[in-house]
């Protein structure tokens, strides 16, 4: 039989993969990613680029070797002005004058901040640490000016033609001609960036002369103001950064395609050994059930870091991406975000040993590896005090939001889903939850969560209860005991109540209770709902639908 011993979690897998690839002996592999800041900045770009090469990174400084993690902008490409892009503007007609000119050189579309790239990273950056640790962001068109770069484009630009007749395997359709340059730079006049084209350089001035096919304009500018082609660009920084490791989109996998060249680049013209390639899967969006596609920077296709931290830790993020091998899709939607929690912290109860699932061992060392790996601090002895998310959107729906969070600790504490005495860190957890399940569920729920309890009950409700049922709801009404008015205690006497029931007769009877409080057939966990409200109001409502009609 497979013991827990035996197994290996992918994390780990990868990191002994990255340490055999560069010798035992190694001292450093740094990991790097690359993130285009062409429009959206989502959540799926914290699976591969940020969660995998964080975690990588983490677990090779715990085996004692030195790792950075490097987060690269990609923002001296060009803009494509795709409509998607340009529907960002208030006049999207005017703006189509920015295409083909770098990321970093287009304008907020809100006229707020300095640049494209300042507008779209705002929501991304800032919340990189609910994510991962010690990131080191650089982006390229900063890199462009360190003088290393410079050293290196100098040695590309004098081998150009070697570099050609490598790269032409890869264009075979289209290949660069004899007096190709391979740097793109900046036309003075119409500042774009993908139509001019290097007619000269002075490597002592760093300076290259152009002409422009879109405006005609002819200039010299400094070699700064470009970028390499792109194939030796990618080969180029894993030089410059050192990289050691890098995970990179799917697309980037296909045999013969860009990573392939890029590797021969590296291993062949800067002479090099390149990077541990690991390619993952795009992150898919759903909204009201539906798929809508990969999420898409440029397209505008997902949601951003910052709306994740605004109602569910990080850590339940990392843990779906950790849980999940890089090449299996993943959907994500924001109306799941309680399911998402739900699965982290049935984990940490696993991890703590608080449940014991039916499983094979394999599995739970896998539940338990990858929630270890999840957290980004250290675990504590103890398992965290934990309170359910719905029971916090619950909480944040009855409670007036003036009387938050005071009234509901009272409300936990009476129900005994949390002891009388909390940490600071216990309370800060707590009021953190029910500030997040608030903004879930007042502006990201489906409305089935939304909840308003009536002031009476729909008129003529009990005329319509069956008379099998009226005995029953009497009998929950006597049952339910003031003194002992805990969820646990009402689910006790809930499920004595109807565990005899047939299937339909079980349903009619919470469709009552739902349609008495809420005026729908599906609500809350009634139990839950009961536990955080007072007796006397459930209570009576209860004994409403055990009356017979006047």
């Amino acid at each position: 039989m497979t013991e827990e011993r035996d197994y290996q979690h992918w994390i780990d897998a990868l990191v002994e993969e990255a340490i055999n690839y560069w010798g035992k002996r190694v001292s450093k592999i740094d990991c790097s990613c690359g993130l285009s800041v062409s429009g959206l900045q989502h959540v799926g770009r914290l699976r591969g680029e940020i969660t995998l090469a964080n975690t990588v990174m983490q677990q090779l400084r715990q085996k004692g070797l030195d790792s950075k993690h490097y987060v690269v902008r990609y923002t001296s490409d060009e803009w494509k002005g795709k409509e998607s892009q340009l529907a960002q503007f208030p006049d999207p007609t005017k703006a189509k004058k920015y295409v083909g000119r770098r990321l970093v050189d287009i304008p907020d579309p809100q006229c707020e901040l300095g640049s494209w790239v300042d507008r779209y990273w705002l929501d991304f950056g800032p919340y990189l640490d609910y994510f991962s640790r010690d990131t080191t962001v650089v982006s390229t068109n900063e890199i462009y000016t360190w003088p290393q770069m410079h050293e290196l484009i100098r040695f590309t630009i004098q081998h150009r033609e070697r570099a050609r007749k490598i790269i032409n395997k890869y264009r075979v359709r289209n290949p660069y001609p004899k007096d190709w340059f391979p740097i793109n730079v900046i036309c003075d006049a119409c500042k774009r960036i993908n139509t001019t084209t290097v007619v000269s350089v002075d490597l002592n001035a760093y300076t290259a002369s152009y002409r422009c096919d879109e405006c005609s304009h002819e200039g010299t500018t400094s070699i700064e103001n470009g970028k390499l082609s792109w194939r030796l660009e990618w080969a180029a920084l894993w030089k410059i950064l050192d990289v050691g490791f890098e995970p990179f989109g799917k697309d980037h996998a296909t045999p013969g395609g860009s990573r392939d060249s890029a590797k021969e680049i590296a291993e062949t013209f800067y002479n090099f050994k390149p990077p541990v390639p690991y390619a993952n899967e795009w992150v898919g969006l759903i909204e009201n059930g539906v798929d809508k596609g990969d999420m898409g920077s440029s397209d505008f296709n997902g949601f951003t870091p910052k709306t994740w931290v605004s109602v569910a830790p990080g850590e339940a993020l990392r843990y779906i991406y950790l849980k999940n091998k890089s090449m299996k899709r993943i959907t994500l939607g924001l109306e799941y975000i309680p399911n998402y929690i739900g699965q982290y912290e049935r984990a940490e109860r696993v991890y703590y040993q608080i449940d014991l699932p039916r499983a094979p061992p394999l599995e739970i060392a896998d539940i338990r590896r990858s929630y270890e790996l999840a957290n980004l601090d250290p675990l504590p002895e103890m398992a965290p005090l934990q309170v359910p998310y719905l029971h916090a959107v619950l909480l944040t729906q009855i409670i007036p939001e003036e009387n938050l969070p005071d009234a509901a600790l009272e409300k936990l504490t009476e129900t005994g889903i949390i002891p009388k005495t909390l940490t600071d860190n216990q309370r800060t957890s707590i009021t953190t939850r029910l500030d997040r399940a608030r903004t879930w569920v007042t502006s990201l729920a489906p409305a089935s969560y939304r909840i308003i309890t009536l002031s009476a009950p729909p008129d003529g409700l009990r005329d319509t209860v069956p008379d099998e049922l009226r005995p029953v709801f009497q009998q929950l009404h006597d049952s339910l005991n003031p003194d002992e008015w805990t969820e646990e205690a009402i689910t006790t006497t809930m499920r004595k109540l109807t565990e005899s029931m047939s299937k339909d007769t079980q349903r009619g009877f919470f469709e009552f209770l739902y349609q008495a409080f809420f005026g729908t057939d599906k609500g809350p966990r009634i139990s839950t709902y009961f536990a955080f409200t007072d007796s006397l109001l459930i209570r009576d409502r209860v004994k409403y639908l055990a009356t017979l009609p006047k």
